[in-house]
C-alpha cells in the first residue's frame, strides 16, 4: 500500500530519514513539524503499526489531526473517526489523537511511534511514565516537536540529542526560514 506523502524540505526531509529513534525537534512557528509528524505516524499505521498523536489538550490536538485525517483521506479503505481521533487503515494499522492533560490515561498501549506535540509544556511523566514505557516492547520511536519553554524536560531531551554519544537520539534547531 502507498500513501501520498508531502513533499518534505530539505531539513524535513533529514529528520525523516535520521536512523535515530528518539527525534527531538526545537525548530520556528511554520517550518512543518506538525506536517513532517502527521506523515510518519501514517507511514507507521500502513505497515500496520500503532501510531500515537499526543498533544497537551485536545484543544492542541487538533491541529495534529487536521493534518493526520487530511493524509488518510486519500488512502482507500481507511476508516477516520471523527468523534475518538482515530484512523484505521486497512492493514490493521491505526493513528490516534491522544490528550496528555492526565498522563496516566495512556498507559496500557503497545505503541510503534509516537508524536509528543508541544511537549515542552506537557508533564515529564507523560514520557516517563506513560509513553515511554509503550512503546518500550515493540522498540518503537518517537518524535519530541516544540517550541521550547525554558530549561525544562523538552530541553534536556534536546541536549541528549546533541550528545552524538547516544546514536539513539539526534535533535535539530531549525528556523522558520527552512519551509
Amino acid at each position: 500500500m502507498t500513501i501520498f506523502s508531502p513533499k518534505l524540505h530539505r531539513s524535513q526531509a533529514e529528520v525523516r530519514h535520521s536512523d535515530a529513534r528518539f527525534k527531538v525537534l526545537a525548530c520556528g512557528r511554520r517550518w512543518g513539524k506538525t506536517r513532517l509528524g502527521s506523515a510518519m505516524c501514517l507511514e507507521v499505521a500502513v505497515k500496520g503499526g500503532r501510531a500515537w498523536w499526543v498533544a497537551p489538550s485536545y484543544k492542541m490536538a487538533a491541529v495534529g489531526w487536521r493534518g493526520i485525517s487530511r493524509l488518510a483521506e486519500q488512502i482507500p479503505g481507511t476508516r477516520i473517526g471523527q468523534v475518538d481521533k482515530i484512523v484505521e487503515l486497512p492493514g490493521r494499522g491505526t493513528v490516534q489523537v491522544r490528550s496528555a492533560d492526565d498522563p496516566q490515561s495512556l498507559r496500557g498501549e503497545g505503541l510503534n511511534f509516537a508524536v509528543l506535540d508541544e511537549c515542552a509544556f506537557m508533564r515529564e511523566a507523560t514520557w516517563t511514565e506513560a509513553l515511554r514505557p509503550a512503546l518500550s516492547d515493540r522498540q518503537g520511536g518517537a518524535m519530541f516537536i516544540s517550541t521550547p519553554k525554558g530549561q525544562n524536560w523538552f530541553w534536556r531531551l534536546y541536549q541528549r540529542g546533541q550528545d552524538h554519544l547516544d546514536g539513539e537520539w539526534a535533535s535539530w534547531q531549525k528556523p522558520t526560514a527552512d519551509n
